[in-house]
């Protein structure tokens, strides 16, 4: 079974520098911030950060005067079991409603279930399929 909801995620690009993670993960622990999920890397010269928050407002506050180009986006947020194959099933059921997936990222942490960040071409449709066909996940693809 999967659950599908949509949240806000802040991300932005800057040249690539040392110590810039633990600035940008200081500020947000200053003004009360709480990370949820973070994708981080680099690509050349330029460091790319994307992050849900418990807190966006907040966080674009605290982070508007080290970063001047932090956007916020709607995203996909899929909570699914830890196990062989489940990323499979969600991705199928993407493609069988025609949803693009632009991006994804995700973590397991606990050893249970997989947290997905997908951002696709229709979101709120995206959330819809998920969590009406969901019973699929626990069959075979």
């Amino acid at each position: 079974m999967a659950r599908a909801s949509l949240v806000q995620e802040i991300l932005f690009e800057v040249k690539n520098e040392t110590a810039l993670l633990g600035q940008v993960t200081s500020l947000l622990s200053v003004h009360g911030v709480s990370i949820l999920h973070l994708c981080a890397y680099s690509v050349g010269g330029k460091g790319i950060l994307q992050t849900i928050v418990d807190k966006p407002e907040d966080a674009k506050k605290a982070l508007t005067p080290l970063i001047s180009n932090l956007t916020q986006k709607e995203v996909v947020l899929v909570e699914f079991e830890n196990k062989t194959g489940t990323l499979a099933p969600v991705a199928k059921i993407l493609g069988n409603h025609g949803i693009f997936i632009d991006s994804v990222y995700g973590t397991s942490s606990d050893g249970f279930k997989i947290i997905g960040i997908f951002d696709t071409r229709d979101n709120a449709r995206a959330v819809q399929a998920i969590n009406q066909e969901s019973g699929s996940l626990g069959k075979s693809c």
